[in-house]
């Protein structure tokens, strides 16, 4: 009998916090779901971890190292459930999540096909909450993720359908596959909001290239025409972008918010979007890696 929800997990030699990982969907107050463990370094350790569990909902895959998304593009084509959930192997779950996700997807119409939720911040090496991260819209999200990533993966339940229209991940992003993902999917489907926090995501040392996240955005912009040609939304792209890297100490980040502002010289229409980024959470978890606060 298939299960109805399919969690897939990506790993890569974390098996202390993919236990954590696996416990929280263990733990669930909906129980009727399949555990999928994509083991990119295909460890006998992490093997013999799900094996220890003894748990039969608990599916061991390995992978051969190519990444995030070829990870998670592994699990959606093996999952056997009619709704597809991520957790990233360092985060982890309220009990009630996919309770509360599966029964507001019975009261929405069925032309809603993903439902993210709120999330914390959480500081692993201090064991504390830094922020939490609220959902900005529903419905027709399109808009606003051509601006930002308003989603957490680890949030996300989504019919296992939507990726025969959308299509799966883009291995060839190197961060951002999952905004990207988002993004697609967003044109094909509405999507439903849970204004409370029922994942908590880890902030730990190690976990953040600045490098590969300015890559990543960048090629949002390369591959999305919406963001390319729409003055006001690439101006605030490049605005983000620029003060990102002057954060950082990149003194080439004023040559990104200069064409900003050659673009959009009053920044109509984003000046809402621009505070609120300022103010986010998030922007304040980037600054405190910058300056190797965190």
């Amino acid at each position: 009998m298939k299960p109805t929800v399919s969690v897939i997990i990506p790993t890569y030699n974390r098996d202390a916090l993919l236990k954590r990982a696996i416990e929280s969907v263990l733990n669930q107050s909906f129980d009727d779901f399949e555990v999928l463990v994509i083991d990119g370094a295909r460890s006998e350790s992490t093997r013999e971890l799900v094996r220890s569990l003894g748990d039969g909902r608990i599916r061991y895959i390995p992978q051969k190292g190519r990444g995030i998304a070829n990870a998670r593009n592994l699990g959606v084509l093996k999952a056997r459930g009619e709704f597809i959930a991520f957790l990233d192997d360092d985060d982890r779950w309220r009990e009630d999540k996919l309770e509360r996700q599966l029964e507001l997807f019975r009261e929405l119409p069925e032309s809603y096909g993903l439902i993210y939720t709120a999330f914390t911040y959480y500081y692993l090496e201090k064991n504390r909450v830094l922020g939490i991260k609220h959902p900005k819209a529903s419905g027709n999200v399109y808009k606003y993720l051509l601006k930002d990533n308003i989603t957490g993966t680890s949030t996300i339940i989504v019919k296992r359908d939507c990726f025969k229209k959308a299509g799966l991940f883009r291995e060839s992003f190197v961060t951002c596959e999952d905004w990207d993902m988002w993004l697609r999917m967003s044109r094909i489907c509405l999507f439903g909001a849970i204004g409370e926090p029922l994942v908590d995501y880890s902030v730990h040392p190690g976990q953040f290239s600045f490098a590969k996240y300015l890559e990543g955005r960048y090629r949002m912009i390369k591959e999305h025409g919406d963001i390319r040609h729409d003055t006001r939304v690439l101006s605030y792209h490049l605005l983000q972008i620029g003060l990102l890297k002057v954060l950082s100490g990149n003194k080439t980040g004023a040559e990104d918010i200069l064409t900003a502002f050659r673009l959009n010289p009053t920044m109509r229409g984003n000046f809402s979007d621009i505070l609120g980024s300022l103010f986010d959470v998030r922007t304040k978890i980037y600054i405190l890696k910058f300056l190797r606060r965190l």
